[in-house]
């Protein structure tokens, strides 16, 4: 499922896209699916409540020409598309360092 289970890569930033929950495979985008800053915005009720609960946003300064794919977030508490734009309170990578946590 995630792209970063086998591999260390150095990560910039905290969108969706370094995200272990996130699919390997870009999917098109339409124009018409991003918001200004070229977020996926919750299309249903059920969605925007899973997204408010995860505090899944937009990252601002971003465009619609930002976003050029969209990729499935498999987290069982955000379960929908997002773009490169986005990220959420779940955000994880394999390759967070914790140094509270022992290893």
């Amino acid at each position: 499922m995630s792209k970063n289970s086998s591999t260390k890569e150095k990560v910039l930033g905290t969108n969706c896209f370094n995200c272990k929950y996130i699919a390997n495979n870009n999917e098109p985008v339409l124009s018409q699916e991003l918001n200004s800053d070229g977020g996926i915005d919750p299309k249903n009720a059920e969605a925007m409540d899973r997204a408010e609960k995860a505090d899944l946003i937009t990252l601002p300064g971003g465009s619609k020409a930002d976003a050029t794919s969209k990729r499935f977030c498999y987290n069982k508490k955000i379960e929908m598309y997002v773009t490169v734009r986005m990220c959420c309170g779940y955000w994880d990578n394999d390759g967070v360092k914790r140094p509270w946590k022992k290893q």
